[in-house]
């Protein structure tokens, strides 16, 4: 398909046929050139080449119509939506109209037509989830329309995930000039934290995954459509002025912050993690509200950039849905940070004053106290965002208590022909779950059936150091009165933690008396990337025998996994 941005005047339309997303921002070269001003095209025919890192794109007329004006050579340069060709559906009866501009669209997305278009499968949502269904299930074959009201990528890639590790790197290498002398290298570091280049970096970062996955969706011959779309009944879908009906319908919205409506919680300067992420200063004081996964990474990650941070949690620990000892981690961590911490705290009301503070008023013990921060972070949770979809058009079930769309374990809902993925329907709202959802809810629509378990869904925390879980944690055990085996592994006794100086933090792993792995909780170096070697090993039913029987290689983080399986089985080494 074909980027195009129409014109119109009365019934006359003009479309501009214009260069697609090149990822990277790179430019492309016009390609042979098929066709001549003047000459009448259909719909789809081809009218040049344009050849990209990626190969050679076909660039397609997206109406019938007459060549209006070529503004291009063979062999010249161009950008993503540079402008190639004019179109015009009525040159002959009108040679010169006078037309203006009304809007810049894609051919494939924002048509004004009211026709009923018919799909095999429509997908709402483009983030992990649903742009992960849409490719999946176009390279097997089917005709698929994607829907998407904002941006492609959905909250992970443009205001959740991405944005926030691009943050979470940038403190990271600003903590390590402060560490250069320790490491032999001496001279002037004195630097600091240009909040705005920080931004930049980070939307640079997502404007290029974000051209990624267009470039994707083109090269597959997906159809996009902007707007927001609302269930007509059990079948039909509008979006904007068009009506879709497919076979089959997959809901992949996401989720959105849940706000703790306490007085004052719509003040200015109170921010959700969308507006913590597109700051243009640094708040000398910042308060967040919520001591879990995305309140602790913005406290670390602004307590580096120079803020006096102050987290208030309403459970009696940091991390309440995370192993113990991770939580009491980070939470020693925090102190060693003056990272300041109220956990039992239950926020009871924001003022704001005079010289535009914020006075955060909370209970703890049953005493009140008060925090004046310039900024206060509500991260209190997510909740499934089903808004404006018109679910109550449909027959589609919700858990009153969650807000969750009910499925079952293939993302089926109580319709036969709908399904729903990701934050919208799961209880863990991960982005990798999502996408790995979206490949079980194509295969049953194939009539494959697999599933997933939560227990074999790692979850990672981004602090300093990081925390990675995966399967059962210890007090899941107890709750449950199964037996089990513990091992706990220090980083202070792995020899590449040492060279990295991050030699904080611990690998803790629980089995059976099977033999079976349980679960595992990192703390420390590379816990991100070390979870998954825990995961593949309990998905595929690899026992603790047969991880000490595997070579891990010297020195690596990795090791650390290799000792705690060896001391589970009493014949640890280093410890």
């Amino acid at each position: 398909m074909v980027t195009a941005p129409l014109f119109l005047k009365g019934c006359i339309v003009m479309v501009e046929i214009i260069v697609p997303i090149i990822p990277g921002k790179k430019l492309g070269v016009v390609g042979k050139i098929d066709i001549d001003v003047g000459e009448k095209v259909e719909k789809d025919q081809v009218l040049c080449q344009v050849e990209t890192a990626k190969g050679n794109r076909q660039i397609r007329a997206s109406i019938s119509g007459y060549i209006k004006e070529i503004l291009v050579e063979e062999g010249q340069e161009v950008a993503s939506n540079e402008i190639l060709i004019l179109i015009d559906e009525n040159m002959q009866l009108n040679p010169e109209p006078n037309v203006q501009r009304v809007e810049k669209i894609q051919s494939f997305e924002k048509n004004n037509s009211e026709e009923t278009l018919e799909k095999d499968l429509l997908i709402i949502g483009s983030g992990p989830g649903g742009y992960v269904a849409a490719i999946y299930a176009r390279k097997r074959g089917l005709d698929v329309g994607l829907v998407e009201k904002d941006r492609l990528g959905g909250t992970c890639l443009n205001i959740g995930c991405i944005p926030t590790k691009s943050m979470v790197q940038s403190a990271h290498f600003y903590d390590s000039l402060k560490e250069m002398e320790m490491f032999g290298i001496e001279g002037d570091f004195s630097s600091s934290v240009n909040i705005e280049k920080v931004v930049q970096r980070k939307n640079d970062v997502v404007d290029t995954l974000v051209s990624g996955i267009e470039y994707l969706i083109n090269k597959n011959d997906i159809e996009l459509f902007y707007g927001q779309a609302e269930f007509i009944n059990d079948k039909l879908v509008k979006v904007g002025n068009k009506m879709v009906k497919a076979k089959n319908i997959i809901i992949a919205t996401g989720s959105q912050p849940s706000i703790l409506k306490v007085e004052g919680h719509n003040l200015d300067g109170v921010i959700d993690s969308t507006e913590a992420l597109n700051l243009n200063e640094i708040p000398e004081n910042l308060l967040i509200i919520g001591g879990g996964v995305i309140g602790l990474e913005f406290a670390f990650v602004y307590n580096t950039f120079g803020s006096k941070v102050h987290v208030v949690e309403f459970q009696d620990r940091l991390l309440p849905m995370f192993d113990q000892d991770a939580g009491e981690l980070i939470e020693s961590i925090c102190e060693e940070k003056d990272i300041q911490i109220s956990i039992s705290s239950k926020v009871i009301s924001i003022k704001e004053t005079l010289e535009n503070k914020y006075i955060v008023n909370f209970e703890k013990d049953g005493k009140l106290y008060y925090s004046i921060a310039d900024k206060v972070l509500m991260s209190t949770g997510r909740k499934a965002n089903i808004d404006g979809l018109g679910i109550e058009n449909t027959s589609i079930k919700i858990n009153e208590k969650s807000g969750n769309i009910i499925v079952n374990e293939y993302k089926q809902t109580n319709l036969s022909n709908v399904y729903a993925i990701g934050d919208v329907s799961s209880k863990l709202k991960l982005a990798h779950l999502a996408s790995h959802e979206a490949f079980i809810a194509v295969d049953h629509i194939f009539g494959e059936k697999r599933e997933i378990k939560n227990i074999h869904v790692p979850s990672v925390v981004y602090t300093n150091p990081e925390i990675a879980v995966v399967g059962h944690s210890e007090q899941d055990l107890k709750n449950k009165n199964l037996k089990y085996r513990v091992s706990k592994f220090e980083f202070v006794a792995n020899g590449k933690a040492l060279t990295m100086n991050q030699n904080k933090g611990f690998i803790k792993l629980l089995a059976s008396e099977k033999d079976e792995i349980l679960g595992a909780v990192i703390c420390g170096a590379d816990a991100s990337t070390l979870i998954s070697s825990i995961t593949i090993a309990m998905k595929n039913n690899i026992s603790i025998k047969q991880l000490t029987q595997t070579v891990f290689a010297h020195p690596t983080t990795a090791e650390v996994i290799h000792e705690a399986a060896l001391d589970l089985i009493g014949r640890g080494v280093h410890m």
